[in-house]
């Protein structure tokens, strides 16, 4: 099944719905699961289980994809029922997500 995604502002934000891994944190040791909710150059937003505080360190990792890269926690928002969005800005990358090659990656079946 190939994945649709939407292409948003001039940010070039894309509406994107995949499997993230959180890794770290203030205080935190483990791999946590989210999903994002929109991927730009800059950053991601993801839903996940845990409160992230502001200016936390974390690796995000898009298995789909492989990629990893190093993010901040820009904000956590509680969102209901033991769920939080979080803003993770990209951080320590001189080059940005390319968002064409992160897409194809997501679109092309797995092995």
């Amino acid at each position: 099944m190939k994945q649709q995604f939407m292409v948003e502002g001039a940010e070039n934000c894309v509406d994107m719905k995949v499997t993230a891994m959180l890794i770290g944190g203030l205080d935190k040791l483990g791999v946590e699961r989210a999903i994002t909710k929109n991927v730009s150059p800059r950053g991601v937003r993801v839903v996940s289980t845990s409160e992230s505080m502001i200016d936390d360190t974390l690796l995000v990792a898009l298995p789909a994809g492989q990629f990893t890269f190093v993010a901040r926690a820009a904000y956590c928002d509680a969102l209901g029922k033991g769920r939080f969005g979080a803003g993770l800005e990209f951080v320590g990358s001189s080059e940005p997500l390319e968002m064409s090659v992160l897409a194809t990656a997501l679109e092309s079946p797995q092995a």
